[in-house]
């Protein structure tokens, strides 16, 4: 999930629609949060469920923020599950530092083996994201713009790529590049949100959990800023 909002919110107010995303979508292998702060970008994340981490749910329920990246895990490989294949990933090391950017992906990288032994004194985990998260991290350090950068992760490593990324400056981008669980845009409660299909080749997250939504909108090969509302309608005009 991915939210923007035109003034800050709480993380608790959007976090029971989060715990429903993690059950419909059949994940619970982890999850995480990026949000905006006055700082940088800052991180919360663990190997266990949202449904499980009761004490990682409330500490960050009284995050305020108007930016949050939201990522629920259904991992290909089980043999990733632990804290270091966790998303969102941060550019910064340690799991209270503050970066400037933030990545997470829902997919497969059919090609990240032939990368990894480029990125392996920087890899802390086992996954395909984080050699996606690298590459994006090393395009965006090169001077690549950051909604350029995410479609080059898909395009160099192939496979299914739903991504997200997160930006000091406030920029939320979210490109979709998994037919199977495609993300979708629109509004939701005075929010901009882009919430995955649940691995359901229907509109099922809207007849199940986002039945208010408006200006629903099938996210393709491309990439999305997720503006809050205003800024979305400035732009639009």
């Amino acid at each position: 999930m991915a939210v923007a909002a035109s003034e800050e919110i709480a993380f608790g107010s959007i976090l029971p629609w989060a715990r429903r995303v993690e059950q419909l979508g059949i994940a619970g292998f982890g999850w995480g949060v990026a949000w905006l702060a006055g700082d940088g970008v800052h991180r919360y994340r663990s190997a266990a469920s949202l449904a499980v981490d009761a004490e990682g749910a409330r500490s960050a329920a009284a995050v305020r923020s108007s930016r949050f990246l939201v990522h629920l895990r259904r991992p290909n490989r089980l043999s990733t599950v632990q804290l270091s294949d966790s998303q969102p990933f941060l550019d910064a090391p340690g799991e209270d530092a503050v970066g400037t950017i933030a990545f997470c992906h829902n997919g497969f990288l059919e090609r990240h083996e032939e990368l990894r032994p480029r990125y392996q004194s920087r890899l802390r985990g086992r996954a395909d994201s984080e050699v996606g998260f690298e590459f994006f991290k090393e395009r965006v350090d090169a001077g690549t713009d950051p909604a350029a950068a995410l479609a080059e992760v898909h395009e160099r490593l192939g496979g299914t790529a739903n991504l997200g990324s997160l930006g000091a400056d406030g920029e939320l981008l979210v490109y979709g590049g998994y037919p199977a669980n495609a993300p979708w845009a629109f509004g939701w409660r005075g929010l901009s949100v882009v919430a995955t299909a649940l691995h359901s080749d229907d509109q099922s997250v809207f007849d199940l959990l986002f039945t208010d939504a408006t200006d629903r909108r099938r996210i393709g090969r491309e990439v999305v800023p997720v503006e809050p509302p205003a800024a979305a309608t400035r732009r639009a005009g």
